[in-house]
């Protein structure tokens, strides 16, 4: 297509539909498919699921939007999904895709679905050609849905409304203005607040928060509009979560800082509730950073100073990305995903904010795990072969020797224990070996010291260096240890080849010390 009959093109779009000005530059140009999905785009076509967002109607349709592809991965095939309920989430309608170009270089990605203060539904994504290196490859894409309380609701084609990413839920201000969260990633000023004062006609950056250089990653952020009137934004980093805060409709802001909200790299969801109060949606603890696992849901009161409750939504390794919406009666709906390339199952959870402050199902409006999707097929990924461990020594399970420090507990080695100190991750595979076993519950992180309390046969798994960066082995090799004959345990996240553990075992004599690194876990057969 030449550029003059492209702008053309768009020029018609955006007269026939006034929804947003002729961009001076367009980084893409719109998708070759915008409807109903193709055969290309079937449910049982798709070895990537994830990243879901959601919205509802007020007459309590739902409508909930992910990214798919028949590859599993992150990659040129990616397309977006805009599926509906109109029966509290019993059954699910696919409705549109967006394809930007089939098998081509593009990709769509990173949807968002919206409630606005007009009534309509806004579903937006991001376009991007493969491979990436420019974030000004990145462009921002909407279609309108007039009707969002009726599966047959009229939409209008696709309009391109900026440069970047957008990820995570608008708000509007007090000021009536409507505020996207769009990021521009390892770049200047990228946790951007765009803005509409004339109900998305029109979009214009207003402002953005910089992050340092060292912890840019992809930013994800959110907004909240503070009862003084002052806007605090949490973006994702490297490290976890950094805040902001402008005082002036997010012109200028404060230098983005380490936030006291733990979490791992990965997109929270925050929103303020009809009571006044914040909702967060996190990985594990407040003060504490777990892995992609423990979805909780927490209130604040105090326009997030503090936290209270916590509502467990799914324990799961494997679970990510929340997003949702509270309807007019008080009822909190969050989607999310689990097990992108495995399950890929995208999901959704109600419940209502006494619920979250009593930290356990008390209003009888708690659903968790509710399915909207499960993708099956397409070009799937090999499924990790577990290895034998033949050439290891027979695992030793006479004379129990056992390892102790101060401050650590042993546990029994059981499916669903948390197996780290400062980790969430739970076991997901007790094989029949190693029944009746219990381990010492260290810290994943960092080098330990165990001493012998015991004389005895002790163990230790670790991954095989092979298998990943981290793996103990060489260091329990060195001082004594032997690999055992005991195939290969699926310590957590099981579709993780990285989290395969070998057993590496020995004979270990009272007042002896041991020492290893990130990561092993001391095992016993002991009572």
């Amino acid at each position: 297509m030449n550029r003059t009959v492209f702008l053309s093109r768009l020029l018609l779009t955006a007269t026939a539909y006034c929804l947003l000005p002729m961009p001076a530059v367009f980084a893409a140009p719109p998708p070759e498919h915008a409807g109903p999905p193709l055969p290309r785009h079937a449910v049982s076509n798709r070895a990537f699921t994830g990243i879901s967002s959601l919205a509802v109607a007020p007459n309590g349709r739902l409508w909930v939007t992910w990214y798919a592809g028949h590859t599993p991965g992150e990659d040129h095939n990616n397309y977006v999904v805009l599926a509906t309920s109109g029966d509290g989430g019993a059954t699910w309608k696919e409705l549109l895709t967006v394809d930007p170009d089939g098998e081509g270089p593009r990709r769509t990605f990173d949807p968002e679905v919206w409630l606005a203060p007009d009534g309509r539904l806004r579903w937006t994504w991001s376009d991007r050609t493969m491979p990436y290196n420019n974030v000004a490859s990145d462009a921002l894409w909407m279609i309108v849905l007039d009707d969002p309380a009726s599966e047959n609701t009229a939409w209008h084609r696709p309009v391109y409304v900026t440069q970047g990413v957008m990820m995570c839920k608008p708000i509007t201000l007090s000021s009536g203005e409507w505020a996207l969260p769009v990021c521009t990633w390892y770049s200047e000023n990228s946790s951007k607040m765009v803005v509409s004062a004339d109900g998305g006609k029109t979009w214009s950056v207003r402002g953005g928060a910089g992050m340092p250089q060292e912890d840019r990653l992809f930013d994800e952020h959110m907004f909240v509009e503070r009862k003084d009137g002052s806007i605090w934004c949490l973006t994702r980093t490297k490290s976890g979560i950094r805040e902001a805060v402008s005082t002036d409709r997010g012109t200028t802001w404060s230098p983005l800082e380490p936030s006291p909200i733990q979490h791992p790299s990965a997109r929270f969801f925050i929103t303020r509730l009809s009571s006044g109060n914040l909702l967060l949606v996190k990985h594990g603890p407040i003060e504490k950073k777990t892995g992609r696992s423990h979805l909780t849901a927490f209130v604040s009161k105090d326009d997030g100073r503090s936290w209270e409750g916590g509502l467990m939504l799914d324990e799961r390794g494997g679970v990510s990305y929340p997003d949702g919406q509270q309807t007019a009666d008080g009822t909190i709906f969050i989607t999310y995903d689990f097990d992108r390339t495995g399950a890929r199952h995208i999901l959704f959870a109600t419940f209502r904010e006494e619920d979250v402050l009593a930290g356990k199902p008390v209003s009888g409006a708690v659903r968790l795990r509710q399915l909207v999707s499960e993708g099956s097929g397409g070009a799937e990924r090999p499924k990790p072969q577990v290895n034998a461990n033949a050439d290891g020594a027979p695992l030793a399970t006479d004379s129990a020797g056992l390892l102790a420090a101060d401050g650590l507990d042993l546990a029994a080695f059981e499916a669903g224990v948390t197996l780290f100190t400062d980790r969430a991750y739970t076991l997901a595979d007790a094989p029949g070996a190693l029944k009746g076993a219990r381990f010492l519950r260290v810290p994943m992180n960092g080098a330990k010291t165990l001493r012998c309390t015991r004389a005895g046969w002790v163990a230790v798994l670790t991954p095989l260096p092979e298998r990943n960066p981290d793996s103990v082995a060489k260091a329990l090799l060195e001082q004594g240890f032997q690999k055992a004959r005991l195939p290969e345990v699926r310590l957590f996240d099981p579709s993780n080849p990285r989290n395969f553990c070998t057993l590496f075992q020995k004979r270990c004599a009272e007042g002896e010390s041991v020492t290893f690194g990130k990561w092993g876990l001391p095992l016993f057969f002991s009572k």
